[in-house]
């Protein structure tokens, strides 16, 4: 968990569903595919959601 967000330069959100069970590597090409964005930008995580909108799954 993380307590203190302030040493993020910037948090992308995902829109749409994602499938959760995915990977590391998985999202990190759905990034680079959809959004055009480098996914290992230091500083940077993307906030994917699943159909369960109770559930967030990040990559850092």
């Amino acid at each position: 968990m993380l307590n203190d967000a302030s040493c993020f330069k910037a948090v992308y959100i995902v829109c749409g569903y994602t499938d959760l069970r995915s990977g590391m590597d998985r999202l990190a090409a759905l990034i680079e595919t959809q959004a055009g964005n480098r996914p290992y930008v230091p500083d940077t995580p993307y906030l994917f959601c699943g159909r369960r909108t109770d559930r967030i799954k990040g990559l850092l």
